[in-house]
C-alpha cells in the first residue's frame, strides 16, 4: 500500500495548484454529520473519509435525480446512465472500485436498497426534498451491517424545524418535466411536513445506431412520490419522529414491449430519549412493501433482432422488509469521550414469479423463486482520546444472518423445501486521527465488512430461450478486509481531504458454467452463481473545496481505482482485468459564482477514463469528458428562475455495455428551465 500512500501525497499539491476548479458547497470541520458514527458529531471528530453534498450544491448541479449529483463524489461507483435511463435492476451502487452492489444506501438512516435485488431506485427521493447527503467511504459494516462493504450513503430529508415552503417546476428537452415540493408547519412541540414530486421524460433512443430497428423507442418514464412526516415532543426529554411515503415509476425501456413498473410503500418511526446530559437512547422501526413488474422481450424466429419482439417473460416480484434498531450513546469527560451500544434486526420476505411465453403469446410455465432472510446484529463503539490530539475510534459488530423457506421452481431448479443456511460474522474497525498544527490532521483505519447474498442471488433463476442462470442457496457471504490512510487539511475557507486505500474481497461471487448434458430440455447454456473468486481494489481519492471570496466557491475531486479479480478458477481470463464498469481515472470539477443582482452561474465538468470490460470487449464503455451548466436568478417574493444544461457540447459516447442489451449511448444534450420558490 506504500506506493498508494505516496500517490496520495503527490495528489495534494496538484489539487492545491488547481484550486479554482469546482463547485460544491464547502464542507467545514464544524459541520454536523451522523452517518459515520451513528450519532451526531462534528466533522472534525470523524476519523473517516467523508463527503457532504448540501442542498445548495444539489440545486446548482444539473441533475434529474440524486445519483446524477453523487457520481461527481470521489469513489462513488454508479452506472454512467441515470437511474431512469436503464433497467431498474442495473441501478447498482458501490464505492472504491468494488463493483456490483456493495454499498449501503439509507434514507434518514433507514436502508432503501431493494430487499430482493439490492439495487437503489434514486428517483424515489425528489431533489427538492433533500437537505443533504452524507457519504462515508470505507467498510461501514461494524456499525451498519449488510451491504456496507464499500461505504454508506445517507440521504437526509429536510427537517421540520420551522415553517417553510420550497418548490420547483421545470420542463425542457424531449418532453421532460418535473415538479417537487416540500412544505413544513412547525409549532410548539410539534411539526408536520409534506413532500411530493413528479418526474417525467419522453426519453431518447439509447441504442447505438447499428442496434436500432422497427421496435426501437426512446426510454421514457414517469415517477411519482408523496411523503408525509411529523415530529412531536411527547415530553421534555422524549421526541417522536415518523415518515410514510409512496413511490411509483412506470418505464418503457428501449423497445415498445419492454416495460418496468414499480410501486413502493415505506414507513419509519423513531423515538429519541435523552435521560440525562450527554446520554441518549434512540429506537427506530421501519417497514417497506414493494411490487415490481418487468416485461422482458425476445425475438421471433426468422425476424431481425431489432424488427420484431414478443414478451418472452413477465416477472412479478413482491418483497417486504421490516426492522428495528436500538442505540444507546453516552458522552464522557476524560480519555473515554463516548460509548455507544446498539442492536438491530432486519427481516426480508420476497417472491418472484416469472411467467414464460412462446412467440405466439401462449403461456408455457411459471418459474418461482422465493425465500426469507433474517439479520440480527449487535455493535459497540468507543471513542478514546489518550492525548488531546489523538483520537482512537473502535467499533465492532457481531452479525447473525439466516436464509430460509427457499423455493426455486425453475426448470432444473431445487424446488421447495430448500435447506436453510445460517452464517455469522465479526466485523471490527479501528480508526485513528492525529491532529497536527495549522489545520492538518493524519488519519487511518483498518476494518472488516461483509455482504450477504440477496434473495435474487439465492433462489431466483433467470432464463431466455436456450439459456438459464441459476441462483445458489448455498452461497456464503462475501467478506472484505481493508485499510486506508490519509489526511485532512483545513485552512481558512479551504478544505482538502485525500485518502489511499486497499481492500480484498473473499468469497467473491462469480458464475460456473454447467455441463450442457445436465441442463433441462430446451436449454443449451446454463450457469450457476458460486463463491469462487477473490478480488482486490486499491486506489486514491481526493476532494478539495475552497471559497476564495464570498461570491465564489470551487471544488475538485479525483479518484484512481485499480480494481481487479485476483482469483477465478471458473474464468481464468478475468483474472488481472479491471472490474467491469470501474474506470481507473475519474475527475470532476466545478464552480459556483454569485454575481450582480444575485445571478448565480455554476459550470460543472467531469471526466471518466474508458472501462476495459472483459477480454471479449463486453462491458466496455468509452472515455468521455462532459460539461454541464446551471444558472439561476432571483426574481421577487422568494421566487427564482433557473436553467440547467447537461452534456453542454452534446458528446456522444457508449455509456452502458452490460452484455445483455446492445451498447447504449450516454445522455445527449439536455436542457431544462423553470422556477423555484423558497418561503420561510
Amino acid at each position: 500500500m506504500s506506493r498508494y500512500l505516496l500517490l496520495s501525497g503527490a495528489v495534494a499539491p496538484c489539487l492545491l495548484l488547481a484550486v479554482p476548479a469546482s463547485a460544491q458547497s464547502v464542507a467545514r470541520s464544524d459541520d454536523i454529520v451522523v452517518t459515520a458514527t451513528r450519532s451526531a458529531r462534528m466533522l472534525a471528530d470523524v476519523p473517516a473519509s467523508v463527503s457532504i453534498v448540501t442542498g445548495d450544491r444539489i440545486e446548482s448541479t444539473p441533475a434529474r435525480t440524486i445519483d446524477d449529483v453523487l457520481r461527481r463524489v470521489p469513489s462513488v461507483d454508479l452506472p454512467i446512465a441515470s437511474t431512469d435511463e436503464q433497467h431498474p435492476t442495473n441501478t447498482i451502487v458501490s464505492m472504491r472500485g468494488l463493483s456490483g452492489i456493495r454499498s449501503l444506501v439509507l434514507l434518514d438512516g433507514v436502508p432503501i436498497n431493494d430487499p430482493f435485488f439490492g439495487y437503489v431506485q434514486w428517483s424515489e427521493v425528489p431533489l427538492e426534498t433533500i437537505d443533504r447527503v452524507e457519504i462515508v467511504r470505507g467498510g461501514g459494516a461494524p456499525l451498519w451491517g449488510n451491504y456496507a462493504m464499500g461505504g454508506v450513503i445517507n440521504i437526509l430529508t429536510k427537517p421540520i424545524d420551522r415553517d417553510a415552503l420550497t418548490a420547483e417546476a421545470a420542463g425542457g428537452s424531449r418532453g421532460s418535466y418535473r415538479a417537487d415540493g416540500h412544505a413544513a408547519l412547525a409549532g410548539a412541540g410539534f411539526g408536520l411536513g409534506l413532500d411530493a414530486g413528479i418526474n417525467h421524460s419522453d426519453g431518447y433512443v439509447e441504442q447505438v445506431r447499428s442496434a436500432r430497428g422497427a421496435i426501437t423507442v426512446p426510454t421514457a418514464f414517469t415517477a411519482h412520490t408523496v411523503a408525509s412526516s411529523g415530529n412531536a415532543d411527547l415530553a421534555p426529554d422524549l421526541t417522536l419522529r415518523a415518515r410514510a411515503s409512496y413511490y411509483d415509476n412506470d418505464q418503457t425501456f428501449l423497445t415498445r414491449l419492454n416495460t418496468n413498473d414499480q410501486r413502493t410503500w415505506r414507513g419509519t418511526a423513531t423515538l429519541s430519549w435523552t435521560p440525562g446530559e450527554g446520554s441518549s437512547v434512540e429506537l427506530t422501526a421501519f417497514h417497506d412493501d414493494e411490487r415490481f413488474v418487468t416485461n422482458n422481450t425476445g425475438t421471433p424466429d426468422g425476424a431481425g433482432p431489432y424488427d420484431a419482439e414478443y414478451v418472452q417473460n413477465s416477472h412479478r416480484t413482491r418483497a417486504r422488509d421490516w426492522g428495528a434498531s436500538l442505540i444507546w450513546t453516552r458522552a464522557f469527560t476524560g480519555a473515554l469521550r463516548s460509548l455507544s451500544l446498539g442492536a438491530d434486526y432486519h427481516g426480508i420476505r420476497g417472491r418472484d414469479d416469472a411467467r414464460i411465453f412462446d412467440e405466439a403469446g401462449s403461456y408455457l410455465r411459471t418459474d418461482t423463486g422465493s425465500g426469507d432472510q433474517r439479520f440480527l446484529g449487535g455493535f459497540a463503539q468507543a471513542d478514546l482520546r489518550p492525548l488531546d490530539a489523538l483520537q482512537l475510534l473502535f467499533s465492532v459488530r457481531y452479525q447473525d444472518f439466516r436464509s430460509f423457506h427457499g423455493v426455486d421452481k425453475a426448470p432444473g431448479g431445487l424446488g421447495s423445501g430448500i435447506p436453510g443456511r445460517r452464517d455469522g460474522d465479526v466485523d471490527p474497525r479501528l480508526s485513528v486521527r492525529y491532529q497536527l498544527p495549522a489545520g492538518f490532521a493524519l488519519r487511518g483505519a483498518i476494518y472488516r465488512a461483509f455482504r450477504a447474498p440477496t434473495l435474487d442471488n439465492l433462489y431466483r433463476a433467470a432464463s431466455v430461450p436456450g439459456y438459464i442462470l441459476y441462483g445458489n442457496a448455498a452461497l456464503k457471504p462475501e467478506t472484505l478486509e481493508g485499510a486506508e490512510a490519509g489526511f485532512d487539511l483545513e485552512r481558512g475557507t479551504m478544505r482538502l481531504q485525500a485518502t489511499a486505500y486497499a481492500s480484498r474481497i473473499s468469497n467473491f461471487l462469480t458464475y460456473r458454467y454447467l455441463d450442457p448434458a445436465t441442463l433441462p430440455a430446451g436449454f443449451d447454456i446454463g450457469a450457476r452463481l458460486i463463491n469462487a473468486g477473490r478480488a482486490r481494489s486499491r486506489g486514491v481519492e481526493a476532494e478539495l473545496s475552497w471559497r476564495p471570496a464570498p461570491s465564489l466557491e470551487a471544488t475538485l475531486a479525483y479518484t484512481y481505482a485499480d480494481s481487479i479479480v485476483t482469483r477465478n478458477p471458473e474464468d481464468p481470463a478475468s483474472v488481472g482485468a479491471q472490474q467491469p464498469g470501474i474506470p481507473r481515472h475519474r475527475a470532476s470539477a466545478g464552480m459556483d459564482w454569485i454575481g450582480p443582482y444575485g445571478i448565480r452561474l455554476s459550470p460543472r465538468v467531469r471526466y471518466l477514463s474508458r472501462t476495459n470490460g472483459d477480454p471479449d470487449a463486453l462491458y466496455r464503455t468509452d472515455a468521455h469528458f462532459i460539461a454541464d451548466l446551471a444558472a439561476s436568478a432571483p426574481l421577487r417574493h422568494g421566487i427564482e428562475a433557473f436553467a440547467q444544461v447537461e452534456n453542454l457540447f452534446d458528446r456522444r459516447y457508449v455509456g452502458t455495455n452490460d452484455g445483455f442489451t446492445a451498447p447504449l449511448y450516454g445522455k445527449p444534450f439536455t436542457a431544462v428551465a423553470g422556477f423555484r420558490l423558497k418561503l420561510k
